[in-house]
């Protein structure tokens, strides 16, 4: 049991504390801290809070109720000093590969795999430095700002609820309206009601009236014919022409009348004006408008604006369990930040977090071309095995939950996805088709049969009128519209067997190639090279992945050798 109670404490296991006990960490062990002395300055867990009390009885222990306390009591870690993620331990350390300040814990559970960990620089001369001396001015000048925008946003409050107002009397007055078109509705209803009963009415009137007048004459005529119609032949004649008559003119009237059964009046609803009110569930559209603030015209603006870089950054993205050296197909970004990379050595989807560290890995049945973000946590990952598979895996690539939610099945190769206006750009090698979301084929963008791989990758601009597409065997970027027509085909020295294409919302356009080692920019309609980016020297080792970040400004350009170089821009 005691093996067991000393390596669950013991300084290398992944439990984080905010304060943790000073005689263990002394001893080399990670225990919380239950206790703090005011006059030893130290934290205490339980059990070495009771050797102290043995020898010293008289100090005055603060509880963990009194936490809050701590910190401001002596020997407590300066709020300058102390880490954000552990507010018990000090800043003591700095880790060069993220560019973060570290305490112990920090490097024992995030930092254990990077390799520059330095102790923070005695800071020599910093004091005399013009940016050390501006820090207040410049804090001064932020915290003014941040003042004049909760200002700007209390008035904003106020203005919205007076929007709230308005828009709530237009909703009312369209009510009121719609209520008004109902009321006359149902006042022409029932006039045509009303008249369709009262003209019946008269009809069932007239047709009783019709039987008082012929039963009144029938009696007189019976009575007259009984007591006249034998007095003379000629009397006996008249009467029996006089009956027959009103026997004809009788029957006649109950041939009439009879042939109506009876008078009803029916109706039947318009159904069509309670499916439209029912189908719709509001008055009109309530748009959230975000006023931006005008910014000063930015020169990265210019989809031709030759891109500085600021620095390069590489990244071994190799995991333990990785049989083989990596090779990156392909790189998406998630909403989150994170990022999924094609290992198509491997055959394994990646997944790292925005600083670029192992969050998970999921296993892909064939060799995963390339990798493209869809919407939410969904990505859409091509599968080619020219024998079985050729289509897509849609998987959910949440962390510690890969799963993979449906397949599109194509009738030709899938080496390349791209994602745009709710529809699929899938590239076979030799072509680019556009399909739905669904998997029903829309039609062949672009062809070129003349060898493999003339059609490798593909981006497309913001407003989707330009399609970028890299000839990897010809050595060429080719450009065409939304409908197929080539609008330029560039070539370069530099442009050996270019792989991936991104293009960024202002419209730069930038290639990787694998015959020579670079990351170049093209201008926006692809007709020349403006820059070369990176090269061999700078990490760029066979690059297949491109994928440009606008969260971090960055291009990521992923291929062999288990590396991933980060490109931030300017």
């Amino acid at each position: 049991m005691a093996s067991n109670f000393e390596s669950s404490i013991h300084r290398g296991c992944d439990f984080i504390h905010d304060y943790s006990c000073s005689p263990c960490e002394e001893n080399g062990y990670n225990t919380e801290a239950q206790h703090y002395c005011t006059q030893c300055t130290k934290h205490y867990c339980q059990d070495c809070v009771s050797k102290h009390n043995g020898l010293y009885q008289k100090h005055a222990l603060l509880s963990r109720k009194d936490v809050e306390k701590w910190e401001a009591a002596p020997g407590v870690v300066d709020a300058l000093e102390r880490c954000e993620m552990h507010p018990g331990e000090a800043l003591k350390l700095v880790c060069c590969d993220h560019d973060q300040l570290c305490c112990s814990v920090c490097v024992a559970v995030e930092h254990r795999q990077c390799p520059k960990i330095y102790p923070i620089p005695d800071g020599k001369g910093i004091q005399r430095s013009i940016e050390f001396q501006q820090v207040p001015k410049k804090m001064a000048e932020l915290q003014k700002q941040l003042e004049k925008m909760k200002e700007a946003r209390m008035k904003n409050t106020m203005s919205l609820k007076k929007t709230r107002a308005a828009i709530s009397d237009e909703i009312k007055t369209i009510g009121k309206k719609i209520n008004e078109i109902l009321d006359k509705i149902e006042k022409t209803v029932f006039k045509d009601l009303d008249g369709m009963i009262a003209k019946l009415e008269n009809n069932i009137m007239r047709d009783i009236e019709t039987c008082d007048t012929m039963t009144i004459k029938l009696q007189n005529m019976i009575a007259a014919f009984q007591t006249k119609a034998k007095s003379s032949e000629s009397k006996s004649y008249i009467a029996y022409r006089k009956s027959h008559n009103m026997i004809l003119q009788a029957d006649e009237h109950v041939r009439g009348i009879s042939t109506i059964e009876c008078y009803n009046v029916t109706f039947q609803a318009n159904n069509l004006i309670e499916e439209l009110l029912s189908s719709m569930k509001t008055f009109g559209a309530i748009e959230e408008q975000t006023v931006m603030t005008k910014q000063r015209k930015d020169p990265n603006s210019d989809p031709n604006h030759v891109i500085s870089v600021s620095e390069y950054k590489k990244y071994n993205v190799k995991m333990s369990d990785d049989e083989y050296q990596c090779e990156i197909f392909g790189i998406c970004e998630m909403p989150t930040g994170d990022f999924v990379l094609a290992d198509g050595k491997n055959c394994e989807l990646k997944l790292l977090d925005k600083d670029y560290r192992e969050l998970d890995h999921y296993d892909v049945p064939e060799i995963p071309w390339d990798v493209c973000h869809i919407e939410g946590n969904e990505v859409a990952v091509c599968v080619c095995n020219n024998a079985y598979r050729k289509g897509l895996y849609f998987i959910n690539a949440a962390k510690g939950d890969f799963v993979t939610t449906r397949k599109l099945s194509f009738d030709h190769d899938c080496i390349a996805a791209a994602h745009h206006g709710g529809q699929l750009y899938i590239s076979s090698g030799t072509a680019l088709y556009v399909y739905t979301m669904t998997g029903q084929k829309v039609k062949m963008l672009y062809e070129d049969k003349s060898d493999s791989r003339t059609v490798r990758k593909c981006a497309i601009s913001n407003d989707g009128k330009k399609i970028y597409i890299t000839n990897n065997i010809g050595d060429q970027l080719i450009t065409v519209d939304s409908i197929g027509t080539k609008l330029a085909q560039l070539t370069d020295p530099d442009m050996k067997k270019p792989t991936g294409v991104q293009v960024t919302p202002a419209g730069h356009v930038f290639v990787c190639c694998l015959g020579s080692d670079i990351v170049m920019q093209v201008d926006k309609d692809g007709k020349k090279k403006l820059a070369t980016l990176a090269r061999e020297r700078d990490g760029v080792y066979g690059p297949h992945g491109l994928f440009f970040s606008s969260r971090t400004s960055s291009l990521i350009v992923g291929g062999v050798k288990c590396t991933l170089l980060v490109i931030r821009l300017i």
